[in-house]
């Protein structure tokens, strides 16, 4: 059976809806009506994350140049209802109204507006405005076998494989260490990946450029990331035992530089605490994702068959503890006991989520 929609109309006859004294304006390719009634937002059709247009089944972006005069009409609250279309080939597909829930909060600067529709889309109508392309070539998973015998190996195979390749300037790069001596094998490798891919220099908790020296309730200590807040930091042991390929433990480090720090023992040593880092940055790092709303943990049985299990103990075991897990162009973290569990996922592909919804699961959220 074919999917019922409201009829499609013409944009002018969308935009009528603003009513009288009709004031056409356009932010990047949406096109926007300012009339006595309403104000009019209709948007392009397809797969935009980040440009105006359709987001998901209840979030509509517009983003373009600065347009003060619509200032007003996006404020919260504001006394005219805001109607949504989306520009099809046959014409303008009604979405419904919606409200403003984001804004530039400068009128002179009112380049953008973030949009939920009061009623979210049926799957079909967003397909319709928001068709999800096929997914394109997608790493695969084959360095999960490498984890335990070789993680460097299996870290550089990820990053080369899920962080695209950047046209950087060249730069005279100094030595990371300076005056700190041999960094462990490992760290060596991963700041060496990040010239090849500068993503890695991006993560929402950075991992320093420059690792710096502190002190610490378990003695000195070589910081190498921190968390964006400064709550806490990651560290080993400085100055190391043995040579440089050796593979220290890692120190979590609670606030910082106050008198009441605490310092917490990785499970996993450096080599592979890098590569949980990187699968959990790299999730936050993900254009799209999906999470379940809790769940019997027996409901997951039907994703064994398509995810592999990353064999690495749980990440921040006091926070989430969250296991991974991977398949071809997806990443999966699992936080579960015998009786409840939440998955999320992330991916590079709107496409490689969109086959999950054949679990039916109750989703929090769900970019595909």
């Amino acid at each position: 059976m074919s999917p019922t929609f409201p009829s499609p109309i013409t944009e002018a006859a969308a935009l009528s809806v603003a009513g009288a004294g009709l004031r056409r304006y356009e932010m990047g390719p949406a096109v926007i009506g300012a009339g006595t009634d309403a104000t009019v937002v209709v948007v392009a059709s397809g797969d935009n994350p980040g440009v105006s247009g359709v987001q998901d089944s209840t979030k509509v972006l517009l983003r373009g140049d600065a347009v003060p005069a619509l200032h007003p009409r996006f404020e919260s609250g504001a006394a005219l209802p805001i109607h949504l279309f989306a520009r099809l080939d046959r014409g303008c597909l009604p979405l419904g109204t919606a409200l403003c829930r984001g804004r530039s909060s400068v009128p002179a600067e009112f380049d953008h507006a973030h949009l939920e529709l009061d009623q979210p889309l049926t799957r079909e109508m967003l397909d319709a405005v928001r068709p999800v392309p096929v997914p394109g070539p997608v790493p695969t998973v084959d360095w999960v076998d490498h984890v335990k015998t070789d993680p460097i190996w299996a870290l550089e195979s990820f990053v080369l494989g899920w962080f695209p390749a950047e046209v950087t300037e060249p730069a005279e790069e100094e030595g990371v260490a300076d005056e700190l001596g041999d960094l462990p094998l490992s760290l060596a490798a991963f700041h060496c990946l990040a010239r090849l891919r500068p993503a890695l220099h991006r993560f929402h908790n950075p991992v320093l450029q420059q690792p710096e020296r502190a002190s610490g309730p378990l003695g000195d200590r070589l910081v190498f990331a921190v968390e964006a807040q400064a709550g806490r930091d990651w560290s080993i042991p400085w100055a190391p035992e043995g040579t440089s390929a050796a593979d220290p433990r890692v120190w979590l480090t609670e606030d910082p530089g106050t008198a009441d720090a605490e310092t917490i023992l990785e499970e996993e040593p450096l080599s592979r605490f890098l590569l949980q880092f990187t699968l959990y940055e790299a999730m936050n790092a993900a254009p799209y994702h999906a999470r379940t709303y809790c769940m019997a943990t027996q409901r997951l049985d039907s994703l064994w068959g398509t995810l592999c299990p990353v064999p690495l103990s749980p990440f921040l075991p006091t926070y989430e503890a969250d296991k991974f897990f991977v398949a071809p162009g997806l990443l999966a973290t699992v936080s579960a006991d015998e009786n409840e569990a939440v998955v999320t996922f992330a991916s590079l592909h709107r496409g490689t989520l969109t086959p999950l919804l054949e679990h039916g699961f109750r989703w929090f959220f769900f970019d595909g």
